[in-house]
């Protein structure tokens, strides 16, 4: 049966090739929509890693990522102080926007020197780790920002009329597409707060608890003692990893949505030329059924060439996937950060295949097992 199938797809070249074309496109389509769902749930995952084993204490209202809060430092200063908090392992942070040039803003993160690893997380970085004892215009960049603004450990750059000096760059975060730390300069608190005029405030404080301090209760203790008014509020990973799922709900959504829709359209398209290719084999079909041939072997005989053109077009598409999806970020104006496909969207598209190939034949596999051999004999 194989031989067949394999003699009529080679004959019927152009409906061969539509299928093809079709289920590769789809294929290809699924693949690349996954991969962004992957990278975001990935993204977002190395995002709230930032903050693995720590507590966020911020201005209410302003969840994670904490855009907005402000936090008098001297209030900060307090905070760490606590005696629940680790103050070797604790900083205060300010996150603001730095304009390199008319076209291009990156992320500066103000931090005591000293306290880098707060952010960095041990972390490999290429240079220094750490900007303790060194000028107060030294950098450490994420590996995003550094290719975006082509520098390497021992270059210097201006941005915003101030000149900065690279001591570090930490290795890439991101699975695919970069991170929030990828993409940005980690400075000294108080070269951030010159640079931003915004003297006296910090954004965030990231807290360790103290040994042998819960995070419940350092929790309650510093929103106990210092959330005045709900002015002030303080959580955990797993609150900011809530937060940053439910913002990226509709998008989930709508990217399953498109899925669903592309796999209803390449398998309508399938069934379609599969369709038709029974009645053009009208006549064969036929012949075979007065030779003898059963119709459980004239059912396998449609799935395999279903199934065949459904491989081929899917082998394709999953072979395309990381190009297009490369492609994609590099219009973005960002650079892929892997180059093999994720297991779950592997998965995923292998599973597409399957469905597209055995689903779209059923019905035309169907239809030719009921075609009699005395009327497909007289069919023209």
């Amino acid at each position: 049966m194989l031989d067949i199938a394999f003699k009529d797809l080679k004959t019927k070249k152009g409906r061969t090739a539509m299928v093809i074309i079709g289920v590769m496109t789809c294929v290809l389509l699924i693949g690349v929509i996954s991969y962004i769902t992957f990278d975001l749930q990935q993204s977002i995952q190395v995002e709230a890693n930032v903050i693995a084993g720590k507590l966020v204490f911020e201005k209410n209202g302003t969840g994670y990522p904490p855009a907005g809060s402000v936090i008098p430092e001297n209030l900060s200063d307090q905070v760490l102080a606590n005696s629940v908090v680790n103050p070797n392992k604790s900083s205060g942070i300010l996150l603001v926007s730095l304009p390199v040039n008319s076209t291009t803003i990156i992320g500066l993160d103000g931090i005591t020197p000293g306290k880098e690893q707060t952010l960095i997380n041990g972390t490999k970085v290429n240079g220094k780790n750490s900007l303790l004892g060194e000028s107060n215009n030294s950098v450490i960049l994420g590996a995003q920002a550094a290719k975006n603004l082509n520098v390497t450990v021992g270059d210097t750059f201006t941005a915003n009329n101030h000149q900065f000096k690279v001591i570090g760059v930490i290795a890439k975060q991101g699975i695919a597409s970069p991170t929030p730390l990828d993409g940005s300069i980690i400075a000294s608190l108080s070269f951030a707060q010159n640079i931003s005029q915004t003297q006296g405030i910090v954004t965030v404080d990231l807290i360790t608890p103290n040994n042998g301090v819960s995070f419940q209760e350092a929790k309650n203790t510093l929103q106990n003692k210092y959330n005045f008014n709900n002015t002030y509020t303080i959580y955990t990973q797993n609150d900011a990893l809530q937060t940053l799922n439910q913002n990226e709900s509709a998008s989930y959504v709508f990217l399953d949505l498109i899925i669903a829709m592309i796999l209803i359209v390449s398998a309508i398209l399938i069934m379609v030329v599969m369709i038709m290719s029974v009645n053009e084999k009208t006549k064969e079909i036929g012949t075979m059924r007065a030779l003898g041939t059963s119709k459980r072997k004239i059912l396998i005989l449609i799935f395999y060439e279903s199934f065949i053109v459904s491989s081929i077009g899917g082998i394709i598409g999953i072979i395309l996937i990381i190009p297009v999806y490369n492609l994609f970020l590099s219009l973005a104006g960002s650079t892929a950060f892997t180059y093999t496909i994720p297991f779950s969207t592997l998965f995923e598209v292998v599973f597409v295949i399957l469905v597209i190939g055995s689903f779209s034949g059923l019905i035309p596999a169907y239809l030719a097992t009921l075609i009699s051999p005395i009327e497909a004999l007289r069919y023209e």
